[in-house]
């Protein structure tokens, strides 16, 4: 058998080699369709919240907590990515310093452009970590935005985080997070305001129906990390969040497969030189939706 075919990789991941794991997800994340057997439901916790609220040092705490407890932990950091070059600056890893890297294996990946900031592929991504052994999978998304309630279709719990001066409840109130969001962390304990902060938080959502609790950490100091892990541990998978898990799931493959279609290219092509208007290249698309 060819060292990198796809049953050889998994077989290697599962039994620890990280290259081979490496590998298997590259290729998931380019668009192969590489069916993983399933064994067993993946324990998936998704993060998100504003750029600079502290998400990638709170979510290495989680993970040194866990792995300090012989859990073996995977972290997928979502990184954005240009609307035009398609590029990302993968940088997240460099904020994980307090968790055991022998027990945790982390990983930066690009939205692609993705609606939600979820790239296609990323549910293959998780059921290819939880089946190679890894018990806790992280997803870190964008950032909080109109469309992020899309971790959703991957993550059974969510953890929304923001911390002092920020106010942006608010703005998450509106893109919905609010809506899906299992639990919240005021972040940055430590500095002035956090209680005023944990206090606005918590304002904004008396007018909610069933608010999520809020946690007081600190990510710098490791203050409430317990607290938050216990919450976390205690979480179950909301069942009234199927449908529209589901409808995310199909509508993000639909996309990948739209996207690999011969046609689009070629229609987003002639979109941008005005030879055809958008409604008109969809109508091409749909004639072609057999072959997606």
């Amino acid at each position: 058998m060819e060292l990198n075919s796809k049953s050889s990789l998994f077989e290697n991941a599962k039994n620890g080699d990280r290259r081979s794991l490496a590998k298997l997800l590259t290729r998931i994340e380019n668009g192969e369709e590489i069916h993983i057997p399933t064994t067993k439901v993946p324990w998936v916790l998704g993060v998100t919240g504003p750029p600079g609220a502290g998400k990638s040092t709170l979510i290495d705490r989680l993970a040194s907590h866990w792995s300090d407890n012989k859990l073996r932990v995977a972290i997928l950091a979502v990184d954005p990515s240009s609307p035009i070059s398609g590029g990302a600056l993968l940088g997240d890893r460099a904020r994980m310093v307090h968790a055991n890297p022998t027990q945790v294996y982390f990983r930066s990946i690009s939205a692609r452009g993705n609606h939600g900031g979820i790239p296609n592929g990323l549910e293959a991504m998780i059921q290819a970590l939880s089946e190679s052994g890894w018990d806790r999978v992280i997803i870190e998304t964008v950032g909080v935005g109109q469309g992020e309630f899309a971790i959703i279709s991957v993550a059974d719990r969510i953890l929304l985080v923001d911390g002092p001066d920020r106010g942006d409840v608010l703005q998450a109130e509106k893109a919905g997070i609010l809506e899906i969001a299992d639990l919240i962390a005021c972040n940055k304990s430590d500095l002035p305001g956090s209680l005023k902060a944990m206090k606005s938080i918590e304002d904004g959502l008396s007018y909610s129906e069933n608010p999520p609790p809020v946690i007081s950490v600190s990510s710098l100091t490791g203050d409430g990390i317990e607290n938050l892990v216990q919450r976390i541990e205690t979480l179950k998978p909301d069942s009234g969040k199927s449908i529209a898990r589901a409808k995310i799931s199909l509508e993000s493959v639909l996309i990948s497969r739209i996207r690999r279609s011969p046609l689009y290219d070629d229609v987003v092509h002639d979109i941008s030189q005005n030879k055809i208007t958008s409604i008109q290249g969809a109508e091409r698309m749909e004639g072609n939706y057999g072959g997606i």
